[in-house]
């Protein structure tokens, strides 16, 4: 094994070493656990000859294997600045974090805080799959737990009804009752996509009471928060003070606005 040339993964270890990096960072950066950034560096360290992992480095940079990211003196490479991790991976990570239904319990809350407003009836919450293709109903409550006297489905695509529109088309729309079944008459509901970085998250849904006079700013709200709570998923933080916080002020805001109609 000694003398064998080092793979790419090993490379790429040994030259984030090299900047300074540890190896808890490099296993967040590159998505890998501990235990497999240990390992590369144990096979580098053995196809090099090397007895440490600074002189595992010294010697892949005069092999040429790697590039002298640190100046390196004396067999030992001088810390660089540590890079912070791949934002992108914390993202990523994110996602399949809520795809697995990792943050339904905290939708549900944040959907009971939704509902509990005087003149909200129901609602639901839906997560997009990584596709981006189809969503899944990760929240739903109201009267019988189907707001707008419809059957809440488990999934739904892109594209597919009032929800797969709002979705499609990234923007808020507003659903008025055709005014079929009694109860929901002059009822009105609104899809509001999450929406960050371009990519969508899900969709909120909201149903309200006939004495809610629903229309554009109802809309604007809804939406500003929707996006806001994709932005709080995404960013992956399991900390629930910022949703609490949101939530907090939409609810001001919609008092709000329903006092000035």
């Amino acid at each position: 094994m000694a003398g064998a040339p080092l793979s790419t993964r090993e490379r790429e270890i040994l030259g984030l070493l090299a900047g300074g990096v540890s190896g808890a960072q490099i296993a967040e950066s590159l998505v890998l656990s501990p235990e497999t950034v240990r390992t590369h560096i144990r096979n580098a360290m053995a196809k090099l000859g090397a007895s440490s992992r600074a002189q595992a480095v010294a010697l892949a940079v005069k092999r040429q294997e790697i590039e002298p990211h640190a100046e390196v003196a004396d067999g030992q490479p001088h810390a660089a600045p540590a890079p912070a991790p791949a934002a992108g991976s914390a993202r990523a990570r994110a996602r399949a974090a809520l795809a697995a239904g990792e943050s339904d319990a905290m939708l549900a809350a944040l959907l009971g805080g939704l509902v509990s407003l005087y003149d909200v009836e129901g609602g639901m919450i839906f997560l997009a799959d990584e596709d981006g293709l189809a969503m899944r109903r990760a929240a739903v409550m109201g009267e019988e737990d189907e707001p707008d006297g419809v059957q809440a489905p488990e999934r739904i695509a892109v594209g597919e009804g009032a929800l797969g529109r709002a979705a499609l088309e990234r923007r808020a729309q507003l659903v008025h009752s055709s005014g079929s079944q009694g109860a929901n008459l002059g009822r009105t509901s609104i899809c509001a996509p999450m929406v960050t970085a371009g990519k969508l998250v899900g969709v909120i849904y909201l149903t309200t009471r006939p004495s809610r006079l629903t229309g554009r700013t109802e809309l604007l709200l809804l939406q500003a928060f929707s996006n806001r709570v994709g932005e709080i998923l995404v960013g992956g933080s399991s900390d629930e003070g910022p949703l609490r916080d949101s939530l907090q002020r939409f609810r001001t805001a919609w008092s709000s606005a329903s006092g000035s109609g």
